[in-house]
């Protein structure tokens, strides 16, 4: 848990801490040797011949003198391929508690390798202000996020998309910068010296006198996107002799203020310069990237503080709201400048919405031109410039070429995806003609049916009629049948027939029980069916 009194950025939310990428751990094959001082791959890379043979000679002596050597063979390498400049990370603000601390993590190995234990940690200074001087390759985008350790433990990292810091070469061939070495320079000279009596000390007496800071980076802790780069030292005009006024930078954070279209922050203050309280005078203030706001500005510092409030003006430059609190910000030169002339120096002041009890002020190195070396020292200025921009054409050609063998291969997809889609759509044709084909099949044979059924319908009508007629001639059998019954049932004829024949009794009486044993049984159309 983070104490009450640190004071996290605006929608920032405590959770554990959680590293970009992790990168795998790394097996090495060489002789055992303490881990924190064992050659990494790409230092062991770069070992020449020369080396192995003065290692293999090394390795006669005893154990003790072979590790040491080893030891300092490892920490005396760190001059690659890749040229390096210092940088000094600055936090401007941030209030820890005791036993809490800020470290810097990224993905290149002098950061840690996204490990927050081997994080680089920054060190706290007066005003809540943490500092780290690292050194960074250049020409080379390096991605970087700020982790708050408690106890040891990491308990905060910065949300969203890491910063990402890109760095030019500065001054190649002078003082203090870094030289381009052959590959295992620094493991030979390391090793040579720790052999002679008298000489080891002397690469630290070279460190001990401070390396020259290339630039500089302000973090704002919670918002990767607000951050400033400064390459150092900042070069001026010549300044008129007499001016007391020292250079000052407003950086502006809003956090959460939502602006209206068009409005802007204006820093007024009492002094001349910031408009003697008037908000119409005041200096207005330009957005930048990432969100802040700020603008140079040169005040009389060295003739004691200046107060000052952040203003929100409307496009008319009326004050439509005042930073609240009845306290007004205190503009002083920084405590680290207090030594040296101020006027040496530009005065970074950041400004939070809503603080101004807490106004952080940084102080760079600033060097003025003389007048009488303008043009060389422009011709020089230029020349460095070139020398960059061609740097920078160079990596963007290497870029361009990338990027285009990525198009033709995304081209190649393309081609393969369209023909693809030219045999899925020459397929759906011929399933389209098969379907047309089913179709009119189906709406013959629904023909065919319906020919059918009539003729069906045809036959039953016939048959029904048949039957009807059959069923009549029924009816008139059972009707004669039933009237021939009857007759028989009635007795026997009369001797005279109707066409007058005679027929005698005899023959009847004979006759009779054969007629009544042969009699013929009742028919009805029940039976018959």
């Amino acid at each position: 848990m983070l104490h009450k009194g640190t004071r996290l950025p605006s929608g920032a939310k405590t959770r554990p801490c959680a590293t970009p990428r992790t990168s795998a751990p790394r097996t090495s094959t060489a002789t055992p040797v303490p881990a924190s001082n064992s050659l990494s791959r790409a230092q062991r890379s770069t070992i020449s011949v020369r080396q192995a043979t003065f290692i293999e000679s090394v390795s006669a002596q005893d154990e003790g003198t072979r590790i040491s050597m080893l030891r300092l063979a490892a920490e005396a390498e760190t001059v690659t391929s890749t040229p390096l400049v210092n940088a000094t990370f600055l936090v401007p603000y941030f209030v820890t508690k005791p036993g809490q601390q800020l470290f810097l993590t990224g993905c290149i190995s002098e950061l840690g390798g996204w490990d927050p234990q081997l994080a680089v940690p920054l060190e706290w200074k007066e005003g809540h202000q943490h500092v780290a001087l690292v050194r960074l390759p250049v020409s080379r985008i390096v991605q970087v996020k700020l982790v708050l350790k408690e106890n040891g433990q990491p308990v905060f990292t910065e949300e969203g998309d890491a910063r990402e810091v890109m760095l030019m070469p500065v001054n190649d061939g002078a003082e203090g910068q870094s030289q381009q070495q052959q590959p295992g320079q620094g493991l030979l000279e390391m090793t040579a010296a720790a052999q002679e009596p008298g000489t080891a000390s002397a690469p630290l007496d070279r460190a001990a006198a401070g390396p020259t800071v290339d630039y500089q980076i302000m973090c704002h802790f919670g918002n990767p996107d607000a951050t400033q780069i400064t390459r150092l030292p900042i070069v001026l005009p010549p300044k008129e002799s007499g001016d007391r006024r020292v250079l000052c930078k407003f950086v502006v954070m809003l956090d959460q203020l939502k602006l209206e279209p068009r409005q802007y922050p204006v820093v007024v203050g009492s002094c001349d310069e910031l408009g003697s309280w008037n908000a119409g005078s005041g200096v207005k203030l330009i957005r930048q990237v990432g969100g802040y706001w700020s603008r140079r500005v040169e005040l009389p510092l060295l003739d004691g503080p200046v107060q000052a409030k952040v203003v929100i003006c409307n496009p008319d430059g009326q004050a439509a709201g005042w930073e609240p609190g009845t306290d007004n910000r205190v503009l002083l030169p920084a405590q680290q400048s207090l030594a040296a002339a101020a006027g040496d120096a530009m005065h970074i002041f950041v400004c939070r919405w809503g603080q101004p009890e807490h106004t952080a002020v940084v102080s760079v190195p600033v060097e003025y031109e003389r007048a009488d070396k303008e043009f060389i020292k422009q011709l020089d200025a230029a020349q460095r410039e070139i020398e960059l921009m061609r740097r920078a054409v160079t990596a963007k050609s290497r870029q361009c070429q990338s990027l285009e063998s990525e198009l033709s291969t995304s081209r190649r997809t393309e081609r393969a995806l369209r023909e693809e889609v030219a045999g899925l759509r020459s397929e759906i044709g011929y399933l389209m003609q098969d379907m047309e084909v089913a179709q009119r099949g189906e709406l013959v044979a629904r023909q065919e049916t319906a020919e059918l059924q009539r003729e069906l319908q045809q036959l039953g009508e016939g048959y029904e009629r048949q039957i009807s007629f059959m069923e009549a001639k029924l009816d008139e059998m059972e009707v004669e049948i039933l009237t021939l019954q009857q007759r028989l049932a009635a007795g026997p004829p009369s001797p005279t027939s109707e066409d007058g024949a005679f027929r005698s009794s005899s023959h009847w009486s004979s006759s009779s029980p054969a007629y009544e044993e042969e009699a013929p049984r009742v028919f009805t159309r029940s039976n018959w069916r």
